[in-house]
């Protein structure tokens, strides 16, 4: 019997924070996986367990009028026959910006085309999106792709109401976690640094790194030997280098980290602090992978209450997280966790629960390739 395969298309393969593209697609069991996009990013996630197509093979001059032309255009002889001899059932692109990209290669074959929703596809602001080629191409070809598209996956039921609101058509919106594989934990506590808080994360400001270190300073204040573990980089760190330097003491900027390393910290803290908050540009957070993989490792997680982010907590702990942007009582948050011992256990017991309940990769995967048939089938139709 002849394999069959999913094209998982993203513009650029694949950065290295986007790990639940990856995973995602590697837990795929009825389907082959095969990667397609414009370019590879250097320094990139590794992709060698599965083949990969390119439009472009190198940043050359000649090589970026290519791509220039093909956003434009979606002409591009070469990289279609390269996709069309592989066959696939259908292409599954991740953002709504890259479906636009591939749709003209979708339209050509005759093949379904799957959309995942992440977040920023459906908040940033027309103004933002108008400044690269790819999301120029997006605006220019978004209602071709809400006809043509037969499913729109939204990571959260948050994402599914912003894509509503600009016109996705609702029939074809789908909300699907795409989950996190969840190890064997040991049911024994672990040896944990009391003192040690966690932030990994783009340094970005969605990110919202910058209240995190605001709030440190008021920690410190109750717990003098807490200490920040800042895990990631960005066109932000000097900045937040600087601040953390003047406001804090104790903080340490580690850069990019593998994935077992970033687990390895997991393991290892007294909490981890996602507090993403909405960008000037409307960026602002579907639902971030980083929030359920910490409670996955049963460590508790102190997050702003925006859309998207508290749907990744269990009901018990929605109402204890501050409101965004409320550095106090963010702080306030952080020294209850780290201080209240018994507080701690029941949060990480809940969040270890929600996660088993709500985001395995392996049950979250079985529900996505059942949409997957019931897409091809309806296509043939």
């Amino acid at each position: 019997m002849e394999t069959r395969k999913a094209l998982i298309y993203r513009n650029e393969l694949l950065p290295l924070s986007e790990t639940f593209i990856l995973s995602q697609a590697s837990a795929l069991r009825r389907f082959e996986p095969l990667f397609a996009g414009l370019r590879r990013v250097s320094d990139g996630l590794d992709l060698a367990q599965h083949p990969v197509l390119t439009l472009c093979k190198s940043e050359s001059w000649r090589e970026k009028t290519k791509r220039r032309v093909f956003l434009r255009t979606g002409r591009t002889r070469r990289f279609i026959h390269a996709i069309e001899a592989q066959r696939p059932q259908f292409i599954h692109a991740h953002f709504a910006i890259d479906a636009c990209a591939v749709l003209p290669v979708a339209k050509k074959l005759r093949i379904p085309l799957i959309v995942t929703l992440h977040g920023y596809d459906v908040s940033c602001s027309d103004e933002t999106l108008r400044l690269w080629p790819t999301t120029r191409a997006y605006l220019q070809r978004k209602e071709k792709l809400w006809a043509y598209a037969d499913a729109f996956f939204c990571v959260s039921e948050s994402v599914r109401r912003r894509a509503l609101a600009l016109g996705f058509p609702a029939g074809k919106l789908w909300v699907h976690r795409i989950g996190i594989k969840l190890h064997d934990c040991n049911k024994q506590e672990q040896h944990r640094d009391d003192k040690a808080v966690l932030f990994v994360g783009r340094l970005v400001g969605k990110k919202g790194c910058i209240h995190l270190i605001h709030a440190m300073s008021r920690v410190q204040k109750a717990i003098p030997r807490a200490r920040l573990v800042i895990v990631g980089d960005g066109p932000l760190r000097k900045m937040l280098e600087s601040e953390a330097a003047s406001c804090c003491s104790n903080a340490v900027f580690f850069g990019h980290k593998s994935n077992v390393d970033v687990r390895q910290w997991m393991q290892r803290a007294r909490v981890l602090v996602a507090p993403s908050v909405r960008a000037r540009n409307g960026d602002s957070e579907g639902l971030p992978t980083v929030i359920c993989e910490a409670q996955a490792e049963r460590l508790p997680v102190i997050a702003f209450a925006t859309e998207g982010v508290t749907e990744a907590f269990p009901a018990e702990r929605r109402a204890s997280l501050p409101k965004e942007g409320d550095v106090g009582a963010l702080a306030d948050e952080i020294i209850r966790l780290m201080k209240d011992d018994c507080a701690w256990q029941q949060a990480s017991e809940a969040g270890r629960r929600y996660m088993e309940a709500h985001f395995d990769l392996d049950a979250q995967t079985r529900l996505l390739e059942d949409k997957y048939e019931e897409v091809i089938a309806r296509h043939r139709a």
